[in-house]
């Protein structure tokens, strides 16, 4: 990233790494509240006479009320087959009254005041300031267990059964309040649209005393004056998801959550599968014999299923991580297979098989379960009044463990949810970090801490590597010393482009402010999509990692371009029709816009060694993709290694979660600031500047632009300030066992002992399609108080700017070879 101000060298990275945090409008303190967000999801505080708790974002999915086999109910949601939450709800399909988000709660807070206590909900979106309705339940005993007279755990209002005995009620839906079934004045009532909060004073007198409260949030019926019902499946007015027979609590989101109450772990791998499927094949038996009670109902059932079976035709079904192999589209082909398979063997009711895949992707389990068994007396905030008035200060945020952080954007993009493109529009959005036990992230660091950026797979989230691959966290942080930052993206499947691409930047500037990173150790890593996510984020800003490991990653988003190296691509018919769509697709979701492919910027990698892992036997991601992008550095003598596992597919690796060897290649990371020589390919179709996202430069070279008629533009440069000679390169082949048997292929360097030119005040630079470069003298080494030996080989006429302390100088160059001695000024 080029720095139009001189006496300053040119930074990588974004402009979006840098800078201050924004403060958007739910941020924002009106009057009568102080108080910095802590930003950190399922942790609370005491500043300064306030009290604060911060939930959880994009969690609002209501209670569990179906197995993973279940018919999905109608209804839009994020997509993400292996990120999908626990709860079921789905908003109603009115997107400028809800948003797909509008019971998503950000932040409560609540402070003693001279005529009560005032408390106040900020939303995650609010488009309406009615949309929600938010219940504060009040207990004064703060004692779950007590259930004496004059103490209700049906709150009413539609809520029904809570399990939390509450002595007060408070209920708001923006427009309008209520303690205890009596309306509160108006000028107890404020409102901000803008802002998404609803304040709101009452009439009690807490003193010094110790209460317990309780919050839940869902959708408001004013005709009903109650919570809004869940319907079985959702329309525009009715949110859906209740399983049919069986009501359901109408609550989207239960607060004071902590992470302790949020369990994130894997469900379904190899030493938990086969006793699984063995309690299914133990069941059998009984559950036919249910069946045959009925055995008109059965043959029926036989019948239908023999005829969906030929009408399986659908194998995109199995293939789409956005949606679900079960119920991707509208119940047809495979879908409605499986639902009838799930009706007659009732899998979804048998002990022991798991009702989603993977406990807490977004850090909700805990919150759908309670919901699903009418209980949330377990998430109970012990608010201290006396605390309160004394002003204490105490944050309880975690030092260590994976922690969920919010961050504000600087981008506007909407409010909510859009599920038809799989993104998350709003301000606020999540990442995760893992800090290992015992590392002091706030203390004195000489160079800041290591920081390896782990991208997440297509149809995951940011908690992905925690819930499924929880020894890939751990190894890669015991390996570097450091930190791992998992950024959301916006989305399960934008491919690492526009905002997605600009969410890991932004994301990464937040973490900054928290933690002193040591950038120089700074790596990225990813599994599947996050592999292809490692690459081109590698590729694109070479300057911004020091290593990469891409694990069954595919070198091209387009699947045809990687196996083939370029010669062939899926037609735009396909492409943009079937798999592509702004940001995040309108089927599929596989493309975004054109697809990127990394094999176009392998030159940038000089300075990025790369460890690619893939399996022999992997589907999804052919073996000939990631083998073609090895070759590509090979032809360039960069350092990589390949690793092919013979019996592995497209998960084993992951199921096994082991990863010998890998987290210790990022170890050895030690990103250059300048180094000697810089080697960039500029593709300005993979610019996006209407987000401040350039990859136009790197390290001393910045302001790359293209020729008329060239759709790329390649800069080499080297610094002969310091002498410089070529690394010798030596290529090898390797075989091991861990973390399963591997054969490895990849070329190493050699340092040579003396340099072959130099050192001398001269650069020499390649130009190939590049009207325009800006090389910085001093960030170089060069001096430009001496005379400075320009060489120059170009294919077309181009515009050299040599960039100093002290202003710029610009050399215009025919194409040829030209040597122009630049005299100090």
């Amino acid at each position: 990233m080029a720095d139009e101000t001189t006496g300053r060298p040119p930074r990588p990275g974004p402009e979006a790494l840098y800078g201050d945090n924004p403060t958007p409008p739910p941020l924002e303190n009106g009057f009568g509240w102080d108080a910095d967000p802590l930003m950190v999801a399922g942790c609370d505080a005491y500043v300064d006479g306030e009290y604060l708790y911060q939930d959880y974002v994009y969690d609002d999915h209501g209670a569990d009320t179906r197995s993973v086999f279940d018919q999905q109910p109608d209804g839009h949601t994020l997509g993400g087959f292996y990120s999908r939450p626990t709860g079921d709800y789905r908003y109603p399909t009115d997107p400028e009254r809800y948003g797909y988000n509008a019971a998503d709660l950000l932040e409560f807070r609540a402070c003693p005041s001279d005529d009560g206590v005032v408390y106040r909900i900020t939303l995650n979106t609010m488009l309406e300031p009615d949309a929600a309705a938010v219940a504060v339940g009040v207990d004064t005993a703060a004692d779950p267990d007590d259930d004496s007279e004059g103490r209700r755990t049906d709150w009413g209002y539609g809520l029904g059964e809570m399990g939390a005995p509450v002595d007060h009620r408070l209920v708001t839906w923006g427009t309008g309040a209520e303690l205890d079934g009596e309306a509160l004045d108006e000028d107890r009532l404020d409102v901000d649209v803008r802002r998404n909060q609803i304040e709101v004073e009452v009439p009690l007198e807490p003193g010094t005393d110790t209460w317990r409260h309780y919050l839940l949030v869902g959708l408001w019926d004013d005709e009903a004056g109650a919570f809004r019902e869940v319907a079985v499946d959702a329309d525009g007015n009715s949110p859906g998801g209740r399983k049919a027979g069986r009501p359901a609590p109408p609550v989207f989101n239960v607060g004071f959550r902590s992470r302790d109450d949020e369990p994130m772990e894997r469900n379904v791998d190899l030493g938990t599968l086969v006793p699984r499927l063995a309690t299914v094949l133990a069941n059998a038996p009984q559950e036919l014999l249910g069946e045959l009670e009925d055995p008109f109902e059965t043959l029926r059932r036989f019948g239908r299923t023999a005829n969906l079976l030929e009408q399986l035709d659908d194998p995109l079904d199995l293939l789409n991580p956005l949606g679900s192999p079960f119920d991707p589209f509208e119940a047809t082909g495979i879908s409605e297979l499986l639902n009838e398979l799930d009706r007659f063997w009732l899998l979804g009711e048998v002990e022991g098989v798991p009702r989603v895949l993977g406990v807490g992707n977004w850090r909700e389990h805990g919150q759908a379960t309670a919901l699903a068994e009418r209980d949330v007396s377990r998430f109970g905030a012990d608010i201290d009044f006396g605390r309160l008035r004394d002003g204490v200060v105490e944050r309880n945020v975690p030092a260590s463990g994976f922690r969920t952080h919010l961050y504000p954007s600087r981008h506007e993009f909407g409010s909510g949810v859009d599920p038809h493109a799989n993104v998350l529009r709003g301000r606020i959005q999540p990442y995760g970090v893992y800090v290992p036990e015992g590392l002091d992230v706030d203390g004195d660091h000489e160079a800041g801490v290591p920081m390896t950026t782990a991208l997440h797979s297509l149809g995951n989230c940011f908690s992905q590597y925690r819930v499924w691959m929880p020894g890939y966290v751990e190894s890669l942080a015991t390996a570097t010393g450091g930190v791992v930052f998992m950024p959301q993206t916006r989305g399960p499947g934008i491919w690492y482009k526009r905002k997605a691409e600009l969410d890991v930047f932004e994301a990464w500037r937040d973490l900054e402010h928290r933690i002193d990173v040591d950038r120089s150790k700074a790596t990225v890593t990813g599994y599947s999509m996050g592999g292809f996510g490692a690459i081109i984020m590698a590729t694109k800003h070479p300057d911004c990692f020091g290593r990469c490991y891409a694990v069954v990653g595919p070198p091209a988003e387009d699947p045809l371009e990687g196996p083939t190296s370029n010669l062939l691509a899926t037609p735009s018919v396909v492409m943009q029709d079937l798999l592509g769509g702004d940001d995040g697709g309108r089927l599929l979701s596989i493309f975004t816009e054109e697809p990127e492919n990394a094999l176009r910027l392998t030159d940038n990698l000089r300075h990025v060694p790369t460890l690619l892992w893939h399996g022999g036997a992997d589907p999804v991601v052919p073996l000939l993709g990631p083998t073609n992008y090895a070759a590509e550095l090979r032809s360039h003598g960069y350092r990589h290694q390949i690793d092919v596992f013979p019996a592995a597919d497209h998960f084993f690796i992951a199921l096994q979660d082991r990863w010998e060897r890998g987290p210790e290649y990022l170890a050895a990371a030690d990103r250059p600031d300048a180094p000697a020589r810089v080697t960039f390919r500029y593709v300005p179709d993979f610019d996006y500047p209407e987000l401040g996202v350039r990859h136009d430069g790197a390290y001393w070279v910045t302001d790359i632009r293209t020729a008329d008629g060239a759709d790329e533009g390649l800069v080499d440069a080297t610094s002969l300030a310091d002498g410089h000679a070529e690394p010798a390169t030596e290529s090898y082949t390797r075989t091991g066992t861990a973390p399963l048997a591997y054969t490895a292929r990849g070329v190493e360097w050699e340092t040579p002992e003396e340099p072959t030119r130099g050192p001398v005040n001269a650069l020499k630079i390649e130009l190939e399609g590049v009207a325009a470069a800006t090389v910085w003298v001093e960030a170089g080494g060069l001096d430009p108080a001496e005379p400075l030996t320009v060489e120059v080989a170009a294919d077309a006429a181009a515009t050299l700017t040599l960039r100093t302390d002290d202003g710029d100088r610009r050399l215009e160059v025919d194409p040829g070879e030209t040597t122009v001695v630049v005299e100090p000024d």
